[in-house]
């Protein structure tokens, strides 16, 4: 994810005071550039309607180790 994309997906989860997540957290062994263009969300636990919201905003959500994965393709004007 882009900035942007990384903000309004950050707004969008902090509606909801009970998620835990992981901001940057690697997959992997990889970490390219995340945190400097690249910015990566992967939740530990939230409600039904956080994952609701983020996919109703076009993000994609995909499972790894336990934890959810927020993505968003494409642009932010």
């Amino acid at each position: 994810m882009n900035s942007k994309q990384f903000i309004t997906a950050i707004g969008i989860i902090s509606k909801n005071h009970s998620t835990q997540l992981f901001i940057n957290k690697p997959h992997g062994t990889s970490i390219g550039n995340l945190g400097v263009n690249e910015y990566s969300i992967r939740i530990k636990d939230c409600c039904a309607s956080v994952f609701n919201n983020l996919i109703r905003e076009g993000y994609s959500l995909s499972m790894e180790d336990g934890l959810t994965s927020v993505t968003k393709y494409g642009t932010i004007s």
